[in-house]
């Protein structure tokens, strides 16, 4: 859509009521159903590579990382995503599992992306973003739909979406969609890794008519499978031949789940509008293979042989939100309330990742207020809020924000804030055993005063958590402003600026005296009796909320019609990390990771071309600069250079119900690598070039 269209375009993601981007005083963006189909993109992810200033980066053929203004990672930290309204954000990996969002693309009315913290009105984890992927109502969906996709590299999918009228009135929606996608391209070896997968989603959508208001009852099931190469640090004796002191293990994932939500919306006799929602979410994911890193605290100093297991997590989360909205003179005031309840398994059973009792349940409730506040009719607006929450892992939180906003004209705007945040970090991240690295203890005789011969023994180096911790929120301050002008109807420019101040985020320490005497003696006299390759001690290091950061940078979107056919939509974003130095190993690890994990550079450049015999031409240019990733074992980081991707569509509208399209990926380079995923730390694969035809049929 032109930027005078998202101007006035109305979202709900920042202020929980219908309103113009426009009037909004934050970095906005959505993205249309048209866009969405113009793009040819399969998944979110993909779609969401439009949005200026955020990071999208792919993984391998099926996973990704997003973020906002920094931090990214496979699991999207301290990004807030919404369906509907409900919350995708798992408890088990305090993140977005982007793989099993496989929503029907189709379906999709529009996705809503507010860039920086959005936490007082919806809570924990909202910290550096919120998305809302919206799909569209029964009453919209009328008639059927069938999508089918091929692609190289084994890509199939196809999608189905009926809606019809209820006898009783009101809509009705099924839909369903499968897929698979064969393995990615490894980095390393340049073969063709075995982690292919495949999906399947159905869903129902009910809007019966009901006199007093709207109701939507929305339920779905899903499934994924695939393959995963994790690598792990590992004592000697069980590690990889190529790559001593690490493993490598091919682990089969199996992702379930299931959700049902409702949604009643109504007015009271005085006006006030009212929403109530409730949702009960299921999720299973489970990882099977020979695992281990051979750490054990029942046979140290002897390393523990790899063994067949499963590890991975269920969950079940019961949430009730309920707003209310009324208007007093200059006032804009809306309030609400919200209760989860969580119950949790993580199945941790084996270092690298160890997790002596993974059970939990806890209850979360919150209340936030929002006002605001015309100070002057048409120019001048004050946004106050915050949301007061009790999460049930980090304890009481205040996340407050203010806003302001200036119009000058109807076609104009300057806005600015201050906002408080905070992200509740995963249990697996605070309160489990993880095994950061491993070496030859030769490595280490200068420190241990021993003459150990290489190859004998192994370090491991162990965060632990500390008798009797507790998880603490990390925390966020947040300083923004933007501007936003159309100067006329071919013509507009939207741009924000950031600085943020991160404190308590999760790390870890080494501990004062990390190699014990006794540990190293024993593992000598393991050595002369045992399997010696076997034997090894640790260095203990503990997790901790200590680590401080410091973000700052902008972003800048033009847009420009030439003429009627050509749209040209022109993007920026710079991000600048700065941690603070510890004085520890561990800790400065984690500031230049910080520091280098995000790119400094971001460009766009997309152009749409409405050609002649209903044709539609869609070029689409990007750079990244380059990044830097620890590798397992590894000291120094690894360098992912920059690199320029080129996506081109071309589609015709054959008739009014069908259309048929041919998409080229990265056509510019057979292969690049665009991210690393470090915790879990996969095998590092190579996007390649692709191309893929579809056929989209309305009945």
């Amino acid at each position: 859509m032109s930027l005078e269209e998202l101007v006035d375009y109305r979202l709900m993601s920042m202020s929980r009521k219908e309103q113009r981007v426009a009037d909004m005083a934050a970095a906005a963006y959505v993205i249309s159903a048209e866009e969405i189909r113009r793009s040819g993109a399969q998944s979110i992810p993909e779609a969401l590579r439009q949005v200026p200033g955020l990071n999208v980066a792919q993984i391998s053929r099926g996973s990704w990382a997003v973020s906002s203004r920094g931090f990214n990672e496979r699991f999207s930290g301290k990004l807030l995503v919404q369906v509907d309204g409900r919350s995708v954000y798992s408890p088990l990996f305090s993140g977005v599992l982007w793989e099993t969002q496989d929503i029907v693309m189709e379906d999709i009315e529009r996705i809503e992306v507010i860039r920086g913290p959005g936490a007082a009105l919806w809570g924990t984890n909202a910290m550096n973003g919120v998305i809302n992927i919206v799909t569209r109502s029964a009453a919209s969906s009328q008639g059927g739909l069938l999508s089918a996709t091929l692609g190289t590299g084994d890509l199939a999918s196809t999608s189905l979406r009926y809606a019809g009228v209820l006898e009783q009135g009101g809509h009705y929606k099924v839909y369903g969609k499968v897929g698979l996608m064969g393995g990615a391209l490894e980095r390393n070896s340049g073969l063709v890794s075995p982690d292919g997968s495949s999906q399947q989603r159905v869903g129902l959508k009910l809007e019966p008519q009901v006199e007093s208001g709207q109701l939507s009852i929305k339920a779905e099931l899903y499934q994924h499978r695939s393959k995963e190469g994790w690598v792990t640090p590992s004592v000697l004796g069980f590690s990889d031949a190529a790559t001593p002191y690490s493993r490598d293990a091919l682990l089969s994932a199996n992702d379930q789940g299931g959700s049902l939500q409702g949604r009643y919306n109504w007015k009271t006799a005085d006006g006030a509008e009212n929403v109530l929602q409730a949702s009960l979410d299921h999720e299973s994911t489970m990882h099977k293979g020979v695992w281990g890193s051979g750490a054990s605290s029942s046979t140290m100093p002897l390393g523990l042989v790899p063994a067949l297991m499963s590890m991975g997590g269920v969950k079940t989360d019961f949430d009730v939100d309920f707003q209310q909205r009324k208007l007093y003179e200059s006032h804009d005031f809306i309030w609400g309330l919200n209760l989860r309840h969580t119950r949790d398994e993580l199945i941790l059973p084996a270092s690298p990742y160890y997790l002596s009792y993974g059970k939990d349940q806890r209850v979360s409730y919150s209340a936030f207020v929002h006002d605001e506040i015309t100070l002057v009719p048409e120019r001048f607006k004050l946004i106050l809020g915050s949301k007061f929450e009790k999460d049930g892992l980090t304890g009481f939180n205040v996340q407050p924000n203010a806003r302001v906003l200036y119009t000058p004209s109807q076609n104009e705007a300057y806005w600015g804030a201050l906002s408080r945040s905070v992200r509740s970090p995963r249990r697996t991240e605070s309160m489990s055993t993880i095994d950061i690295s491993a070496q030859d203890a030769a490595n280490l005789n200068a420190i241990t005063g021993l003459n150990l011969p290489a190859n004998m023994l192994t370090a491991l180096t162990q965060v632990s958590p500390l008798a009797n911790a507790s998880v603490h929120a990390e925390k966020a301050i947040s300083l923004e402003a933007g501007w936003r002008k159309q100067f006329s109807n071919f013509l507009s420019i939207d741009s924000s600026l950031f600085l943020t101040d991160y404190s308590n985020l999760r790390g870890g320490r080494m501990a004062a005296n990390p190699i014990s005497p006794l540990d190293v003696q024993q593992a000598i006299a393991c050595y002369d009796q045992s399997r010696p390759s076997a034997c090894y001690f640790t260095l203990s290091g503990y997790n901790t909320n200590l680590d401080k950061v410091r973000s700052w940078g902008g972003e800048v979107s033009l847009e420009w019609h030439p003429y009627s056919w050509w749209k040209l939509q022109s993007a920026y974003s710079h991000l600048r990390i700065k941690g603070t130095t510890t004085g520890d190993d561990l800790g400065d690890y984690q500031k230049i990771a910080h520091e280098n994990g995000s790119p400094r550079h971001q460009i766009s450049l997309n152009n749409n071309f409405s050609l002649a015999h209903d044709l539609n031409l869609d070029v689409r240019l990007r750079y990244q600069s380059e990044t830097a990733f620890y590798t397992i074992n590894s000291l120094e980081q690894v360098r992912i250079a920059p690199y320029t991707g080129l996506d081109m569509r071309l589609a015709w509208q054959v008739n009014r119900n069908t259309e048929l399209s041919i998409s080229g990926r990265n056509l510019l380079k057979d292969r690049h690598t665009e991210f690393m995923s470090i915790l879990p730390t996969t095998r590092t694969y190579d996007v390649q070039r692709s191309a893929l035809v579809q056929a989209v049929t309305r009945f």
